[in-house]
């Protein structure tokens, strides 16, 4: 029996799914909310000759050093969310002081573990223009691009593709809460009549990319040697034109995907440059056939694929790759234990009752 952490936040389906399945091969797991950290969590750690032991307790676990973790999946955890109670003159100083502790946690407990992904890699992964510059070295083909706060820079990019056009993507994932309704920026299509100020373009740097004419669009989820591509039938729809994620999952046709090998083992040398084991692919697919990368998200959603279209395994494969704890697994199709179907019906009502007794991490920040 494997011990497994998931650090995630409570409606998170895919921390869940997760959970259900390793459980039913008879794997231990714990969730562990982070939102909750400092309200609902306590942590203690003890340094006695140069010997580091620990503990921690939530209100659904309880975990020390002897537990011996074997495998964390650092799915989506958020900061600490701290009590409204703290004084608004002593907020920052608190935020500093658990987001601080917060980091020295994750590098402290489970040092033996197989982590998914390591925090160590969170930022460097992140970064977009990273992502694009190793990416482009490996031979990935990507857009030309620009990442930029100058106007002249903007406008000079912009003019410089006057028939097929330019997209405009924000830096980190823009999220507005109006109405009860939560909106988000998606990759569109920018003209200079589209520009606002000079003044605003220097406060909000973002990614300018030339348009690229798509044929269909591809997410490629990868697990350590493992890799499985999904076609997306954006064009179908004229919200998608620019950007799948707009098109709603019910109306998004869907289907597997045999990619070339070629690309594949791109994503793998990628993913080992980003120090990842894990991690979700954007890529687009012109009419020509020309494989375009966009992204890799390291810990993007991905098994909505398979449950809104089952033929498209992905809760399997993943769950093996976790127990495998091998950065180069490969999984064999041939044999498989759980679906998400048959996990549907439990996954809710655990989720409601997570958002329900834990502390919302709110939007990101």
């Amino acid at each position: 029996m494997l011990n497994i952490l998931i650090a995630t936040k409570p409606d998170d389906p895919d921390s869940i799914y997760v959970k259900l399945a390793l459980e039913k091969i008879g794997h231990k797991v714990t969730l562990w909310y982070t939102s909750d950290i400092p309200k609902l969590q306590a942590h203690t750690f003890r340094l006695n000759d140069g010997e580091l032991k620990w503990s921690s307790s939530g209100l659904d676990f309880k975990i020390n050093e002897s537990d011996s973790i074997d495998i964390v999946w650092y799915r989506r955890p958020s900061k600490p969310k701290l009590d409204d109670l703290v004084h608004p003159d002593d907020l920052k100083n608190a935020k500093n002081e658990n987001i601080t502790f917060f980091k020295a946690l994750w590098q402290s407990i489970a040092p033996n573990a197989f982590w998914v992904n390591a925090p160590a890699s969170f930022e460097r992964v992140n970064c977009k223009l990273t992502q694009l510059k190793i990416a482009a070295k490996l031979g990935f083909s990507i857009p030309e691009t620009i990442i930029s706060n100058d106007p002249d820079e903007i406008n000079h990019f912009i003019k410089a593709y006057p028939e097929g056009g330019v997209v405009y993507k924000p830096i980190y994932p823009t999220v507005w809460v109006a109405e009860n309704k939560i909106r988000l920026t998606y990759t569109n299509v920018i003209t200079l009549a589209d520009l606002p100020s000079h003044q605003t373009l220097r406060l909000t740097p973002g990614i300018y990319q030339r348009r690229i004419k798509k044929a269909y669009e591809l997410r490629v989820t990868c697990m350590g040697h493992t890799a499985i591509a999904t076609k997306l039938y954006s064009q179908e729809h004229e919200c998608g034109i620019e950007d799948w994620r707009s098109v709603s999952p019910h109306k998004l046709r869907m289907e597997p995907y045999e990619l070339p090998d070629v690309i594949a083992n791109k994503c793998f040398a990628l993913m080992l440059k980003l120090g990842v084991v894990f991690g979700c692919f954007d890529f687009i697919v012109t009419p020509e056939g020309e494989y375009v990368f966009l992204e890799i998200n390291e810990q993007g959603q991905f098994l909505w694929q398979e449950d809104f279209h089952p033929e498209i395994r992905l809760l399997d494969p993943f769950v093996k790759f976790l127990c495998s704890r091998n950065s180069n697994y490969v999984w064999k199709s041939s044999d498989i234990s759980v679906t998400i179907p048959e996990f549907r019906e439990l996954m809710i009502p655990i989720q409601k009752q997570a958002m329900a007794t834990h502390v919302d991490p709110g939007l990101p920040i």
